[in-house]
C-alpha cells in the first residue's frame, strides 16, 4: 500500500475526512461530558446559544433558517431528500446531521447522537420560530419550522 504525500490529497478527499473528523470530536465531546458527570441536553442548548448571534444575522424566515439548517445536513456529510417551504413553515426530510456510524463506533448511542438536532431549539425561538424533529421510519430525519411570531 502507497500512502499519499499531503500534497496528494485532493479537496474532495480532505472535505470527506473533515466531515467525518466533526462526528468523532462531537462524539469525544459527549463522552467527556458523560465521564465528567455534566449533561449533554446542556451542551447541545449551549451550542444554540453560543452561534445564535449569527443566525440573527441571517434573517428570521423559516426560508432562511431552513436554508441554513439544510447547509449544515450538507457540510456535515448529510443529503437532502425532500424540502417544503412555506410562507410560515419550512420542513424536509434529510440524512441525519451527525454521522451515526461514527458516533456509534465511538460509543455514543444513536439517540443521544440524534438529539444534535437540538441546538436548532433555542436558535428558532430567538427568531420567533418553533424547530422540531423526528426520526421516520424509514431512518431519515424530517425537520421543521414553524413561524409562531
Amino acid at each position: 500500500m502507497t500512502l499519499k504525500a499531503y500534497t496528494e490529497w485532493t479537496p474532495k478527499e480532505l472535505w470527506e475526512h473533515e466531515q467525518l473528523n466533526f462526528s468523532l470530536h462531537i462524539a469525544i465531546m459527549f463522552q467527556y461530558l458523560q465521564a465528567h458527570g455534566l449533561v449533554v441536553d446542556d451542551f447541545i442548548r449551549y451550542t444554540g446559544e453560543k452561534v445564535l448571534p449569527s443566525w440573527k444575522r441571517r434573517g428570521d424566515t423559516p426560508e432562511v433558517v431552513m436554508n441554513g439548517i439544510l447547509r449544515n445536513v450538507l457540510a456535515n456529510g448529510g443529503s437532502v431528500l425532500h424540502v417544503t417551504i412555506e410562507d410560515r413553515q419550512a420542513e424536509a426530510t434529510v440524512t441525519s446531521l451527525l454521522r451515526l456510524d461514527v458516533m456509534e463506533r465511538n460509543g455514543v448511542a444513536p439517540d443521544l447522537a440524534q438529539r444534535f438536532w437540538d441546538k436548532f431549539i433555542p436558535i428558532a425561538e430567538a427568531l420567533g420560530m418553533r424547530f422540531t424533529w423526528k426520526r421516520t421510519p424509514a431512518g431519515h430525519d424530517h425537520i421543521q419550522l414553524l413561524k409562531v411570531a
